[in-house]
């Protein structure tokens, strides 16, 4: 996996709920499709349905790397061998005192897997619950959980199971123990692999003879249902020629009708092309009407690190209620387990894994096939929706001590049936005002076998209409926005521009209407028998123009400054920090860095703004960035995260501007890109021609 530690991202594209009949993404294509090896067109695949009816999968991390086991807390322990060749002092310190001079490819056979059950990892698996397993085929250090010969001969020695470790072909028992149950079988493929010699040697070359070759015989021989590709960041779609993989994973392979895929095919592809997004240690990233899987550990590590305590992992409740939040906000979860190098999956995994399972045998159906409501939440209680059944459930961690749930604007009918899962029993519904109150029956521990969160189900109700969209304007007039609302389904649109909630009465759309202030506009989608759409809010800015400026004297490039902190990399540590380097810049990324992790990068200078206009600017980074532009803050793209877009607006007058980006990472890949986009024209980086810094 790459590096994204605890980040709670807020984010403009926090997910939101689907329209009653906009659950787009859970019909699959039939063989008579024929894809074309292009975004446009392989953007079209349709996820398949039992994906979205899943919502619940295992990551399985197992390599070479459980056999240290081990990283710092907080830290990624499949990326051991990374940190030995990049100056990690700490595992550095562990490797020399338990392992001696011995290299990591000699560790491969320390991991015997002698207790490996494929079997009981299976009925593990189904017990929890989950519909799906994503097992790492192979992870960035190259070595194959399958007897593949690609990987003995571009390493030029054994570096697969079949022939070093275990001496087992570890994905076929393990498929053919979980195509017993009822659980989907899935694999990881890292694209590229850290100290490949030929990775190292030639990237085309790598591509087309090692990975390819290995894709296509994960492809026919297992047959997965999930393809989970990762290790993309430091080359192209172009490089690994993605678009062409997917092309014919759609139109050829025997799975091209179930395969499910995700976003990790280029460096530049995540979270902009690809069937499912897959934010990692991203509590709060979701999407709009796009798939998504958020995936983490129990812990803060995928792999099995054995210098987490109990107290590092999450409790019960805060894994069902993170399963919950996903399914709400019309995600999946998919939650790690990092089995050791023996094939023992550790207690405390397998009894979280148990009582998720414990849990879902009474609310599953607050899961199962369950999405994005109107509102995923309100407060502490969490929202699902069946569109099939037309049933509303609502999850809360805590038992209310009244005994009483308030549901704010909602009406419910006499006569629902209503119930708190578990035993069944029937729930009374009130109105008071515009809020509708339950209350639940008094609290009997022996209801509930498994207490770690409750759910209430209110059958035959909760259709809504659709959410609406916004486009704001600047062409006309730069100044003052034109706003434009549109639905995607049948119903009026009423709307609010004073902070209040738009109600049926509130004013209703007919044509776009210009702002002459910075406002928030609040809009919903009204249809008769349904309940109003989901709230649409949207701040619209009118921009003031920033005028250019004479800044003397000027050299060609942006002046950088490179730190190397000794603590962990943010913002403040960054501008702190003593300067490691410093130089002209003729673009703006990370290339200037002289170790792997845990440094920043400060760019100074001013661009050339070629015309007057609303200039769009997108900061994209892996952790934080920030982008400030004649001193006022265009973009905080800040935090610890994995390759994260985020875009701004600034008004500038034609002519010179002083801007400044903040980047710093902290550990694993890392990620800084910053692109804009003049009026009428693409998206595109800077030219260098349009960057320059003082020359005195």
């Amino acid at each position: 996996m790459n590096k994204s530690l605890q980040a709670l991202l807020v984010t403009a594209c926090l997910s939101t709920a689907h329209a009653v009949t906009g659950q787009t993404h859970s019909a699959s294509h039939t063989s008579a499709t024929t894809f074309q090896p292009t975004w446009e067109s392989l953007d079209r695949k349709q996820v398949p349905e039992w994906f979205t009816e899943a919502r619940f999968g295992i990551f399985i991390h197992w390599g070479v790397y459980s056999v240290p086991g081990w990283s710092s807390k907080g830290q990624y322990a499949e990326w051991y061998q990374n940190g030995l060749m990049n100056g990690d002092t700490a595992r550095i310190r562990f490797h020399r005192e338990k392992f001696g001079d011995r290299t990591y490819y000699d560790l491969a056979n320390d991991f015997k897997a002698e207790l490996f059950n494929a079997d009981e990892w299976a009925k593990l698996f189904e017990a929890s619950g989950a519909k799906y397993i994503v097992l790492t085929s192979k992870h960035h250090d190259g070595y194959c959980l399958w007897p593949n010969t690609n990987a003995n001969q571009t390493w030029g020695f054994p570096w697969n199971a079949a022939v070093v470790g275990p001496k087992r072909d570890l994905i076929g028992e393990l498929f053919s123990a979980v195509r017993k149950t009822s659980v989907h079988p899935g694999v990881y493929y890292s694209l590229y692999e850290w100290f490949n010699p030929l990775w190292k040697k030639d990237h085309a070359a790598y591509a087309r003879d090692h990975a390819w070759p290995q894709m296509k015989e994960l492809i026919t021989k297992y047959q997965p249902e999930v393809l989970w590709t990762d290790g993309e960041w430091d080359a192209s779609a172009e490089t690994w020629k993605s678009r062409e993989f997917l092309a014919w994973l759609y139109n050829e392979s025997a799975v091209k009708d179930k395969i499910v895929t995700n976003d990790r095919w280029g460096s530049d592809i995540r979270f902009h092309h690809g069937m499912v997004y897959t934010p990692e240690y991203q509590p709060d990233l979701g999407f709009d009407n796009h798939a998504w899987e958020e995936s983490r550990g129990m812990g803060m590590s995928y792999g099995y690190n054995r210098e987490e305590d109990a107290w590092d992992y999450q409790t019960p409740t805060s894994l069902v209620m993170s399963l919950v939040d996903k399914v709400s906000r019309g995600g999946n979860f998919l939650l790690d387990i990092g089995p050791d190098e023996h094939g023992k999956i550790p207690p405390i995994m397998q009894e979280r894994l148990l009582q998720m399972g414990q849990w879902m045998k009474t609310n599953g159906e607050a899961v199962y096939g369950c999405g994005a409501w109107r509102k995923n939440r309100q407060n502490d209680l969490y929202f699902t929706y069946n569109a099939k059944a037309n049933d509303l459930f609502i999850t809360f961690a805590k038992y209310p001590s009244g005994g009483k749930l308030v549901l704010e604007n909602l009406a419910i009918p006499a006569g629902t049936e209503i119930s708190l899962l578990g035993k069944r029993k029937p729930v009374s519904a009130t109105q008071e005002g515009e809020n509708a109150v339950l209350t639940l029956p008094a609290y009997d521990p022996n209801d509930f076998a498994a207490p770690y969160a409750y759910t209430v189900c209110i059958k035959n109700f909760g259709k809504f209409a659709s959410k609406p969209v916004l486009q704001a304007d600047y062409t006309k007039d730069p100044l003052s926005p034109r706003v434009s609302l549109t639905a995607p389904g049948p119903g009026e649109i009423r709307y609010t521009i004073d902070g209040s909630v738009p109600a049926s009465t509130s004013t209703l759309y007919k044509a776009p209407f210009v702002l002459e202030k910075t406002t928030t506009v609040q809009a919903a989608v009204f249809q008769p028998e349904l309940l109003p759409g989901t709230l649409l809010s949207e701040k619209v800015t009118r921009y003031e123009w920033m005028p250019a400026r004479n800044p003397g004297k000027l050299a060609k490039g942006l002046k950088y400054i490179y730190t190397q902190p000794d603590v962990k990399a943010d913002f403040q540590v960054i501008l702190d920090a003593v300067p490691a380097a410093a130089g002209t810049a003729m673009s703006i990324n990370n290339s200037y860095k002289k170790r792997k992790s845990n440094f920043g990068l400060v760019f100074e200078g001013f661009v050339d703004v070629p015309k007057n206009g609303i200039y769009n600017f997108y900061l994209t980074s892996d952790d934080g960035s920030r982008l400030m532009i004649d001193g006022v803050e265009i973009i905080d793209n800040g935090g610890e995260h994995g390759s994260l877009e985020k875009q701004g607006k600034a008004a500038l007058k034609k002519g010179k501007h002083f801007i400044r980006i903040l980047y710093f990472d902290c550990a694993g890949d890392n990620e800084l890109k910053l692109t804009w986009q003049l009026p009428g024209q693409p998206k595109t980086e800077i030219p260098s021609n349009r960057l320059f810094h003082n020359a005195e």
